[in-house]
């Protein structure tokens, strides 16, 4: 029984780690880069996790791998996670799924005397925002702290 939870618990954190590690780099390649967020992928991908769905996707990964017999199953099960994931990499999926998952719309900032309204808010992490103001062309990074709540 110990080694059929061992066996669960590690090829389901292998083949998660191995799906989130896909899903994210098509993220940071499609939507971060596309958008000129300076951050790093090291940064991006423990920063943006939602560490809440791991323990699951581990056990569901975990309990098709041990999964005695059912070949076609098992495969199919893989086969269409590692699509979900690598579908990412298509640069229009990759850019609205990161759209959805991070981007906020009509967020303003306060600076002293200074307020800017309506800013698209594209990601933020580690105490910055990086958002897209209408008129301007690059990305701009605020300070979390000046977001206007």
């Amino acid at each position: 029984m110990k080694e059929r939870i061992g066996g669960i618990v590690f090829f389901g954190s292998l083949f998660w780690l191995a799906f989130v590690f896909l899903f994210y780099a098509g993220l940071f390649v499609n939507y971060i880069e596309h958008h000129g967020i300076p951050i790093f992928f090291n940064q991006f991908f423990v920063d943006s996790q939602f560490w809440w769905i791991w323990p699951a996707g581990i056990l569901l990964f975990g309990f098709v791998f041990m999964m005695e017999g059912r070949t076609a199953l098992k495969v199919a099960v893989f086969s269409l996670s590692f699509l979900a994931a690598l579908s990412t990499w298509v640069p229009s999926v990759g850019s609205a799924v990161g759209y959805g998952l991070f981007s906020k719309e009509g967020v303003d900032y306060r600076f002293n005397r200074v307020v800017v309204k309506g800013a698209t808010l594209l990601y933020s992490g580690r105490g910055y925002d990086y958002v897209k103001v209408p008129g301007k062309e690059p990305t701009l990074r605020y300070p979390t702290a000046n977001r206007v709540r």
